[in-house]
This record gives structure tokens, sequence and C-alpha cells, in this order.
């Protein structure tokens, strides 16, 4: 055997030991888009335990077998998004399920016709539905009934205590699921704090589009509270899946993180819709300001502006101003650490706290000296630097 010559190429490494990064890579890929799609990991999660709830079912003995099809039932009613909440469907569910059945068992004990029998088993499920002990799953409270009156008439006993009891079975093994592999709607939620965000400064810019043109609607508020109610719901929901959630305590630090960032998005969201307050009464007032004083029921604690019309203007472009700058600062929240979070991004929000300082303070300075043609009179305008000034103290 020779030796290699320093011509001969050195060795590469081995085929396993090349494939793995590209293992690690589709990993990182798959996880990363799971983590924005959590309907799909619930999807897998549910079918998961319906299956296992199936197979293990299939292994007991006795007059249970004969209704297998409840614990996989029992498991996709009972898997929730959270630890907590599967724990809460499953007792829920079974409640819900028992209580129908009782209801059904005291109808039939009644003797009544069918139809009547049919009529009392649904008011009386459908009214024990509104159990707000039952939360969502009261619907089941008449399904159940149902289901005992008509299938379970034959053998009330076993019927009974293979619904409920499978229901039960599955139920457990959905939450067993959940706690093997819980989970924690991280990104989801970080997802939706963007899109509010977003939502916030477009509202803001639009606001200061009204404001310089008179003839441009103010922006309806529905989409901006639609925004921010979806993030405060997707929050509550990573807050509820950190509860019960072993993983939980790996992601500290980003769940800390997202609860300061959620605060400052929803106050963001507050400012904004002051400042359309406001806007909104600088032309309710400009409006009625068209109208005579000798002609008007009561007297006006706000003046729309004096005469000066350059003054005027200036308190229009500087209130116009203002409410970019707050749109401006508002797009330049950014969690205070973490990945996509850095000095460049605190450079960025310091730099838009410094321009919204120095717009209100302009602004102020045109307000006072419209103020002074009219005698002191209070300005719409106020409106909007007291709406605004939260974002600097936040």
């Amino acid at each position: 055997m020779t030796d290699r010559t320093a011509l001969e190429p050195e060795p590469g490494p081995p085929p396993a030991a090349r494939r793995l990064p590209r293992f690690r890579a589709a990993g990182t890929a798959t996880s990363r888009f799971l983590a924005t799609r959590p309907w799909l990991t619930r999807a897998v999660r549910t079918t998961g335990a319906a299956v296992i709830a199936w197979v293990l079912v299939r292994l007991v003995p006795g007059p249970w077998s004969d209704y297998p099809y409840y614990a996989p039932l029992g498991a996709v009613i009972a898997t929730s998004v959270t630890v907590r909440g599967t724990t809460r469907r499953s007792v829920q569910s079974v409640l819900a399920i028992a209580l129908g059945a009782v209801v059904a068992r005291l109808v039939d004990a009644l003797d009544l016709p069918g139809v009547a029998g049919l009529a009392l088993v649904v008011l009386v499920g459908v009214l024990l539905s509104g159990w707000r002990l039952l939360g969502d799953m009261g619907s089941w409270v008449p399904t159940a009934a149902l289901f005992v009156l008509i299938i379970g008439n034959a053998d009330p006993v076993g019927y009974i205590s293979a619904y409920v009891g499978l229901t039960l079975f599955g139920a457990l093994v959905g939450v067993a699921v959940n706690l093997v592999v819980p989970p924690l709607p991280l990104t989801p939620a970080e997802r939706s704090l963007d899109r509010l965000r977003a939502v916030a400064g477009e509202h803001l810019d639009a606001l200061a589009g009204a404001v310089r043109d008179d003839d441009a609607p103010v922006p309806s508020d529905r989409p901006l509270r639609a925004a921010r109610a979806d993030a405060q719901a997707a929050v509550a929901d990573a807050q509820e899946a950190a509860r019960g959630n072993w993983t939980a305590r790996h992601y500290r630090s980003w769940r800390q993180r997202q609860d300061r960032h959620a605060e400052s998005m929803d106050a963001a969201a507050v400012v904004a819709l002051d400042v359309r307050r406001a806007v909104v009464t600088s032309r309710t007032v400009a409006a009625a300001g068209a109208t005579p004083p000798e002609e008007r029921d009561v007297h006006l604690p706000i003046a729309a502006h004096a005469d000066d019309q350059e003054r005027a203007d200036a308190v229009r472009e500087g209130t116009a101003r203002a409410i970019e700058a707050g749109a401006a600062l508002v797009r330049a929240l950014r969690p205070d650490d973490g990945p996509g979070a850095g000095t460049e991004d605190a450079d960025d929000a310091d730099h838009a706290a410094a321009e919204l300082a120095q717009a209100l303070d302009e602004l102020q300075e045109a307000v006072a000296a419209d103020r002074a043609t009219a005698e002191g009179a209070t300005r719409p305008a106020d409106g909007v630097v007291v709406a605004l000034t939260p974002l600097l103290t936040g």
C-alpha cells in the first residue's frame, strides 16, 4: 500500500455528515412553517389523540367494545390549543354528556308519546346548555340527550356507561397528548402584534390626511379595533398556553418580552383611537362654528380657529405633522430584545420619539399663537397633543 501523495485530494466528510446540515435546515424550515400555522399542529395532535384512543379502546373487552367510536370522539372534543384548555374542555364535555344522559333517562321515565318526549328532551337540553359551567361544551347536552333517548333506549345502562366512559377515556388521551407535546403559540401572537402595529400606523397616517384635507373622510376605527382584539386574544392564548406547559420555561425571556411589547402596542392602539376622537371633535366643532353665535342653542367652549387664516393653517399643518410623527413612532416600536430587535431598532425608536416631541412642541407653539387671537379659547388641536403624549411617556 503506497502513501497518499500531496496531489491527492483530502478525503471528504462521510455521507452521513454531509446530510446532517440538510436535515437541520429542513427541520428548522418545518418548525418555522408550523409555528406560524398553529391549526396544523393542532390538527396533527387531534388526529394522533383520536387514533391512539381508537387503538387502545379496541383492546378493552366487554360491552364497551360495541361503541369504540366514542373514544376518538372524546379525544376530538377535548383537544384544545392549550394544556389547560384541553383539561377544561375534557371536564366540560364529559359533564355535558352525563347531564344529557340524565335528562334523557328522566324524560324516558315519564313515558310520554314519542314526539312529546323528543320535544321535552330538546327543550330541557337546550336550556341546560346555557349553564356557564359547561362553557362552549354546553351544546353537547341536547346532543347527548338525543343519542341516549333514541339510540340507547334498548340498553340504557350499557349505552350510557359506554358513551360517558369512552368519551372520558378519549378526553384523557387528548389531555395526555397535549401534556407530552404541549402547544405554545408565541409566534402567532408576535404576528398579531406586528399586524396591530401596522394597522395603528396606517390609521394615524390616514388621520393626518383627514386633518390636511377636509374633504378626506375620517378613517373608520373598526379595522384598528379588530386588530387590537385579535392581538389581545392571541397574547392571551399564549399566556394561557404557558400555564402547565413544561416547555414554557425554555421561552421565559421571549414570553416576558412579548408581554411587555403587547402592553406597549395596546397603549399605541388606544392613542390612535384617542387621536381619532380628537379629529372627529375638530370637524364637529368646525361644523358648529359655521353657525352664527346668536343661532346656537348653547355656547361652545372650543373654537375651531381664529380669524387669522395663516395661523389656522399653521395649526392644521402642525397637527398633521404631529400625527404623522406619532405614526412613525408606532411603527418603530419593537420588542426590547431577542431576534428582530437590536441597537438599530432602539435608535430608530429614539429618533422617532425625538421627532414626535419636536412636532408636539411646534404644534403647541402654533396653537398658542392661534389662541392669542381668540382670547384664549381652547382648540381641537389641544386634544391631539393630549392624545399623542402617552407615546412619549409609555
